[in-house]
């Protein structure tokens, strides 16, 4: 039997008729026709804003540049702010000329105002970027679902900006909207730490080596102490921190992120689900120790915008123990502050002495550094043979300087969001165990169960001299 010349398959249903086998042919053409024009959109809320200016915008720039947005890609800026298309493309510092500014548009909304975002215009694939203060994150994520932006969870997704909540009640109630008005996997909360190359090389150089994993246990490993220093002071920025501090700018998000990459346990595979599981098991195995302090740089107080009797920390120093198996009694020591003599981001993994000094001049001082920032490499400091007739040994480095090239973070994390990678975002138990963590250090007055209130430290130092010795034998970079 034919139709119009064409032979039915044998296993044809003899119950459907001609004419319904021509509607099914047009349908199936017409959904491999839609699927080809398929168009994604990135709107980004505070596009007037400088995040939008200073990072986001050159990113997807980059990408485009690489090929790696599609052709029919669209990004709309939108914020409060009237501005023509071509008044916002001015705006941005350098005008993007050619294919990618032919992406571009700018739309006036407004995120507390259900029916202004209901004007956005909508395609197939939708990323919302909240470049906004944090404290309207919530509003904007119920907004957003009243106006009807978010409610397919496969092809819509929210960004989030750090810092996500001020503590772990804050953190907890943000997490309760998120609950109310969207799934889990379409949240991408940002960290742009995990971003970078050199972050994520930490879990290249654990897991693809078989030389690292049986020393990376308590049994080998003395101590671990994890930097992020800077030599710069507020610079500008007095106001956002007199209400955040060191602890919420660092503590509770990069340097507790750098940690659970050194110490969590293999994923059994590399995707956003296992990752991010055994980073939340090795952050709920965590705590505060007891040897913890802040400090101030001397000069705080005269900047600009700040409170000339404020106790905000600029600087926080301490200890935190994993009670699990790996890592038992081994101390992760940290530092972060401002004002201090150099800035880098880097690991230091002290390893353990040999139970016997054989060797004369054996310095006790086995490591691995990893450099995350600036000029990254890696480091192995281990004794040698000196020449000679004496049997001693002196300390050697051996270094891989990591390759040029190395991304901005953003570039990466707004390439995953868009296709739907969460590898490198921060599920939301790991924002909440990072609070509980550092949740003591947050209290201020008489009635804290530990003290908060900063030693004043000079500026150009390392910290507060009298307490930085009770803590550990710093390897200071340099």
């Amino acid at each position: 039997m034919s139709w119009f010349g064409e032979h039915y398959p044998l296993y044809y249903p003899r119950y459907i008729s001609g004419y319904e086998r021509v509607k099914i042919t047009i349908t199936n053409q017409t959904t491999t026709m839609e699927t080809e024009q398929h168009t994604k959109t990135l709107v980004i809320f505070g596009a007037t804003g400088d995040l939008c200016k200073r990072k986001l915008i050159p990113s997807l720039h980059k990408l485009h540049t690489e090929g790696l947005l599609p052709k029919n890609f669209k990004i709309i800026g939108a914020a409060r702010r009237e501005n023509t298309r071509q008044s916002w493309l001015e705006s941005l510092g350098m005008y993007y000329p050619g294919d990618f500014s032919v992406m571009m548009d700018y739309h006036q909304c407004d995120l507390s105002d259900v029916d202004s975002l209901r004007s956005i215009p909508i395609t197939d694939d939708m990323t919302f970027f909240l470049s906004v203060p944090p404290e309207r994150y919530a509003d904007a994520i119920i907004n957003l679902k009243a106006a009807g932006l978010v409610n397919d969870p496969d092809k819509t997704r929210v960004v989030i900006e750090k810092p996500f909540g001020t503590d772990l009640k804050s953190a907890n109630h943000l997490q309760s909207v998120v609950v109310g008005h969207l799934r889990e996997k379409q949240v991408y909360r940002i960290d742009h730490y995990l971003g970078k190359d050199t972050v994520n090389n930490i879990l290249a150089t654990r897991f693809s080596n078989t030389l690292f994993e049986p020393l990376w246990n308590r049994n080998f490993i003395e101590e671990v102490q994890i930097f992020a220093t800077e030599k710069i002071g507020c610079e500008g920025r007095s106001q956002y921190y007199e209400n955040a501090g060191v602890v919420r700018d660092m503590l509770q998000n990069h340097m507790l992120q750098v940690l659970a990459l050194i110490a969590m346990e293999a994923p059994s595979k590399l995707n956003a689900t296992e990752i991010r599981r055994e980073k939340v098991k090795v952050l709920a195995a965590a705590r505060l120790g007891n040897k913890f302090f802040t400090g101030q740089y001397e000069s705080y107080r005269t900047e600009e915008g700040v409170d000339p009797n404020s106790n905000t920390p600029t600087y926080v120093a301490g200890d935190i123990f994993i009670d699990n198996w790996r890592w038992k009694g081994v101390p992760f020591h940290f530092m972060t502050g401002k004002k201090l003599p150099y800035q880098c981001a880097e690991v230091v993994i002290k390893l353990k002495s040999p139970p016997l000094d054989l060797y004369e001049g054996h310095s006790h001082n086995d490591r691995i550094v990893m450099r995350i920032q600036p000029r990254p490499h890696l480091d192995f400091r281990i004794d040698i043979k000196a020449p000679g007739l004496d049997e001693k040994v002196q300390n050697a480095t051996l270094t891989f300087d990591y390759p040029d090239g190395a991304l901005d973070g953003y570039v990466r994390l707004l390439y995953d969001a868009m296709n739907r990678d969460q590898s490198h975002f921060v599920h939301s138990e790991e924002v909440l165990e990072s609070w509980r963590i550092v949740d003591d250090l947050l209290c201020v007055g008489d009635k804290c169960p530990v003290r908060t209130t900063p030693y004043v430290y000079q500026d150009g130092s390392w910290g507060p001299s009298q307490m930085l010795e009770k803590i550990t034998d710093w390897d200071y970079p340099g």
